[in-house]
C-alpha cells in the first residue's frame, strides 16, 4: 500500500516539473520569476509635485440649472362657438401653419345669423319711417302757418303798393294845386300804415318758417339719427355673427408640435369673444425649433452675466452632447427662496433643429461670462489660506533646486489672486512666469470652503 502511494507521489512531482518547464519556455522568464513571495511591479515615472507659473487665457463660466421650454408657445382658441364634430390632431403631431385642428357644429351660430339678419331688416324699416315724418300732424300745422303767413305778406305787399301809388298821384296834384294839404297828409299816413302792415306780415312769415325749421332739425332729425344708429348697430352685429359662422374650421396659427389637447369630439367650444373667461383652449402648440432654458443664477454671479454671452447646455437625456446657445434675457427682479437666498432668472436660447430638446427637461447650463486674456496662472490646488486673515499663500520652489530630489527647499510666499475657473487661478501679484509652485504632496489635506 505504501509503495502505491509513493508511486503516485512520484508521478505528481514529475508532472509538476514538466509543467514548470513548459511555462518557463512559454514566458521566456528565468527561474527567479517563480521565487516564492515575490511579485513584479510596474516601474512608474516619477511625478513632480510642482508646476510652473504660466501665462494663458482663463475662461470664467457661470453654472446654473433650469428647465427647457419653447420660445414660442401658444394656446389655440376659437372666435366661433359650437360643439366639436371632428378633431384632426393629437398630442405629438407635427403641424404646419394652416393645418386643420378641428371643425365645429355651427347649427346654433346659423340661427344667430338669421336672427341678426331679421334685426337688420327691422332697423331698416324704422329708419325709413323716421325719414318720412316724426309727427305728421304737428308738422302739417306748422306748414299751414307758413302758407297763411305767406298769403298775409302777399296781401300786405299789395296794399302797400296801392297806398304808395295813391300817394304819388296826390303829391303830383298837390304840386299843381288840385289837392289840398290834408289830402296829401292822409295819403302819406295810408302809406305808413300799409308799410307797417307789410312789416308785420313779413315778421309773422319768418317766425312761421323758423318754427317749421326748428321742428325738422330737432324732433324729426333726432328720430332719423337714432334710427340710423340702430341700423348701423344691427349691421355690425350681423357682420360679427357671419364672421363667427365662417370660423367654424379651426386651423393652426403657427408651425410646430401639438403639446397638449384639452378638448375632444363632443366638447363645446366657447368663443374668445365670450365674457366667460375669454373662451376655452382647444390645443397648445409649440415651436420646438427654438428652445430656451429658464435658469436660476445666484446673485453672486448675476453681475457677470450679460445678454449675448455664449452658453453650453447639457440634458440628462443626451449626456454626451452639448447644445450651444446665447443669453437672451436677464430678469431685473430677483427671487427669494425659502432659505433667504436670492437668485435671478436668465433665459438662454438654444437652436434645436433636430428636435431633441423637449419641454420641461432639466438642463445644466454653463455661461461663458468672461475670458481673461494672457493672464498669469497657477493651479488652484497650489493656493492655501495664509496665517493672516484674507491672505493666500503658495509654496515656491527655490531656484536651482531639483524638484525630484528627496529634500527640496521651498519658500512660502503671499500672493494676490484674481478670478478662477476652479481649475486655475489668476495671480495678480507675488509670482513670476516660470517659477514653480507646489501643487500636490502637502502634508495636510487642504480644503477650500
Amino acid at each position: 500500500m505504501w509503495r502505491r502511494i509513493g508511486c503516485i507521489a512520484l508521478i505528481v512531482i514529475v508532472l509538476a516539473v514538466a509543467a514548470l518547464i513548459a511555462y518557463k519556455q512559454t514566458t521566456g522568464g528565468g527561474w527567479k520569476n517563480f521565487a516564492v513571495g515575490k511579485s513584479k511591479k510596474d516601474e512608474k515615472a516619477k511625478e513632480s509635485n510642482y508646476e510652473a507659473v504660466r501665462r494663458g487665457d482663463l475662461k470664467i463660466t457661470v453654472e446654473a440649472t433650469g428647465e427647457t421650454e419653447p420660445v414660442t408657445d401658444i394656446e389655440v382658441k376659437s372666435e366661433a362657438t359650437g360643439k366639436i364634430i371632428d378633431f384632426a390632431v393629437k398630442e405629438g403631431d407635427h403641424v404646419k401653419k394652416g393645418d386643420v385642428i378641428c371643425t365645429l357644429d355651427q347649427t346654433t351660430q346659423k340661427l344667430i345669423v338669421q336672427q341678426q339678419d331679421i334685426a337688420v331688416r327691422r332697423a331698416e324699416l324704422g329708419y325709413q319711417q323716421a325719414k318720412t315724418v316724426g309727427s305728421s300732424s304737428q308738422r302739417s300745422q306748422l306748414a299751414s302757418s307758413v302758407t297763411s303767413a305767406e298769403a298775409s305778406v302777399s296781401s300786405a305787399q299789395e296794399s302797400y303798393d296801392t297806398a304808395q301809388s295813391t300817394y304819388s298821384r296826390i303829391e303830383a296834384m298837390h304840386t299843381k294845386g288840385y289837392a289840398t294839404d290834408q289830402e296829401l297828409e292822409n295819403a302819406r299816413q295810408q302809406v305808413a300804415a300799409a308799410k307797417a302792415q307789410l312789416d308785420s306780415a313779413q315778421s309773422s312769415l319768418q317766425n312761421a318758417k323758423t318754427q317749421l325749421g326748428n321742428f325738422d332739425e330737432s324732433s324729426n332729425a333726432a328720430s332719423i339719427k337714432e334710427a340710423k344708429l340702430a341700423l348701423d348697430s344691427a349691421r355690425v352685429a350681423l357682420a360679427d355673427a357671419r364672421r363667427q359662422l365662417g370660423n367654424s374650421v379651426i386651423v393652426c396659427p403657427i408651425a410646430g408640435i401639438i403639446m397638449e389637447k384639452l378638448l375632444d369630439v363632443g366638447d363645446s367650444v366657447v368663443s374668445i369673444n365670450s365674457s366667460f373667461g375669454g373662451g376655452n383652449t382647444i390645443v397648445t402648440i409649440a415651436d420646438l425649433s427654438r428652445i430656451q432654458i429658464r435658469t436660476s443664477v445666484d446673485e453672486i454671479d448675476i453681475g457677470k452675466i450679460k445678454v449675448g454671452q455664449n452658453a453650453t447646455v447639457t440634458v440628462d437625456a443626451f449626456p454626451q452632447q452639448e447644445f450651444t446657445g446665447k443669453v437672451t434675457n436677464i430678469f431685473p427682479q430677483g427671487v427669494t427662496s425659502g432659505q433667504g437666498l436670492v437668485s435671478f432668472i436668465a433665459l438662454v436660447e438654444v437652436a434645436n433643429p433636430e428636435g431633441k430638446l423637449l419641454g420641461k427637461m432639466t438642463a445644466d447650463v454653463k455661461i461663458e461670462a468672461q475670458v481673461i486674456k494672457n493672464a498669469l496662472l497657477v493651479p488652484l490646488a497650489a493656493t492655501r489660506a495664509g496665517k493672516e486673515p484674507d491672505t493666500t499663500v503658495v509654496e515656491v520652489l527655490k531656484p536651482e533646486h531639483d524638484e525630484f530630489a528627496k529634500k527640496v527647499e521651498t519658500e512660502e510666499r503671499t500672493v494676490k489672486t484674481g478670478d478662477t475657473d476652479y481649475v486655475d487661478i489668476v495671480i495678480l501679484d507675488g509670482l513670476k512666469e516660470g517659477e514653480k509652485v507646489k501643487v500636490r504632496g502637502f502634508e495636510n489635506q487642504i480644503r477650500f470652503d
